[in-house]
């Protein structure tokens, strides 16, 4: 099996990519919306969140990493902590608003301190090449299984709409997204012709974000902002450091990013967000390939997703949430699919042995369920076998 040394500095093998267009990063900015757009709808409708607060965090994310890094790059909701407060489970009987910005601040002031101090790197240097790519893969089966339980529900227009969009990504992919979506609205509205109303009914005003500061005394918050915020850090780690990492090597070598600067961009990422009432964000292998599958190339995908969040934060929030309550099931099923399907078929290169396979395998059956945990999972039956305490 290969050495433990980085398993960064092993040179993995690099997809052609088509050139950069501008209608291929106006259609890949929309590759990401199956992960985003149903916490986004569950975060306004379900927890009270804001609109305004949480579309003008992940707006100036969204045109910030564009900006920086000049890459498809995705800013997605923690999965870990939607999942609990979505559930109620965590912050039953409190100010859900309230506690989910606490989790933000807490959860970026964590991840500053773990790439001020190194702590990001010095973790990831002992996950090996198999283990990174077992989380990856592990995540993008988690998205085609999360897609297809919402495929379940709405299956004839959740079938359709993956067959479409596989015979879309194969000719460019730049229209996958925009079509799924237009033809989702199409139904959406024939399904519900009272959210179209409400959409054509809902004032253009000004709207500012609803800071949580006040709140933050309240009994029970604090406690539960940080349950929720250790929940999310081993899946974050995993998905957030770990595989958007590799996942920008493998398609975008040339840009400068390591685990340090993955986890200080999470951590002012989620201070901005906190300081603006919204709940925490991430970054998202997932995301990423998404949005390459359906055409983006530049940092023109988020920077155009980032801007028509902003502005539809400060001026249409109303109009937004009626729109997103608008696609169906089965829309944001295959949506979910897509970006699950890319990521696992980025993991489908290289040679291994036995026991790397086994490593890659064991590390994406656990992933499938827990990000962190598949790293730690990973990284303990890799040194198990290299000193021949395990065998298989």
């Amino acid at each position: 099996m290969t050495p433990s040394t980085d398993p960064h500095d092993i040179p993995a093998p690099q997809p052609t990519l088509s050139p950069a267009t501008w209608r291929g990063d106006l259609g890949g900015a929309l590759g990401d919306l199956g992960t985003l757009l149903p916490f986004l709808v569950g975060f306004i409708v379900l927890a009270g969140v804001h609109p305004t607060s949480i579309l003008l965090a992940f707006g100036l994310s969204l045109i910030t990493v564009g900006w920086r890094l000049g890459i498809p790059f995705p800013v997605q909701p923690m999965k870990a902590v939607g999942a609990a407060a979505l559930a109620s489970a965590a912050v039953a009987g409190q100010n859900m608003q309230a506690v989910l910005a606490l989790a933000a601040l807490i959860t970026g002031v964590f991840w500053l301190i773990a790439a001020w101090s190194g702590l990001a790197r010095w973790l990831a240097r002992h996950v090996s090449r198999d283990g990174i790519h077992g989380v990856v893969l592990g995540l993008g089966i988690a998205l085609i299984v999360a897609g297809l339980r919402r495929i379940e529900g709405d299956l004839l227009l959740g079938a359709a709409s993956v067959v479409l969009a596989l015979v879309l990504l194969g000719r460019g992919g730049w229209l996958t997204m925009p079509v799924l979506m237009a033809l989702g609205w199409a139904v959406g509205n024939w399904r519900q012709p009272e959210l179209l109303q409400a959409l054509a009914s809902a004032p253009w005003t000004l709207q500012l974000p609803a800071p949580q500061w006040p709140a933050l005394n309240q009994p029970g918050v604090w406690f539960a902002a940080i349950g929720l915020a250790a929940a999310q850090i081993p899946l974050t780690f995993g998905n957030a450091i770990l595989g958007i990492v590799a996942e920008t090597r493998r398609l975008f070598p040339a840009v400068a990013l390591d685990e340090n600067r993955a986890a200080r961009g999470t951590g002012l990422m989620n201070l901005m967000a906190g300081g603006l009432g919204a709940p925490p964000m991430c970054f998202g292998a997932g995301g990423m390939a998404a949005q390459v599958a359906c055409g983006a190339r530049t940092g023109r995908a988020p920077i155009f997703l980032g801007s028509v969040l902003l502005l539809a934060g400060l001026f249409a929030s109303g109009q937004l949430t009626a729109l997103l309550g608008l696609l169906p099931a089965g829309t944001l099923g295959a949506m979910l699919f897509v970006a699950g399907f890319s990521l696992t078929i980025g993991t489908a290169g290289s040679s291994r042995d036995k026991e790397a396979r086994a490593v890659l395998l064991t590390t994406a059956a656990v992933s499938v369920w827990n990000a962190g945990v598949g790293v730690v999972v990973g990284v303990v039956l890799e040194a198990g076998l290299r000193a021949r305490v395990m065998r298989i």
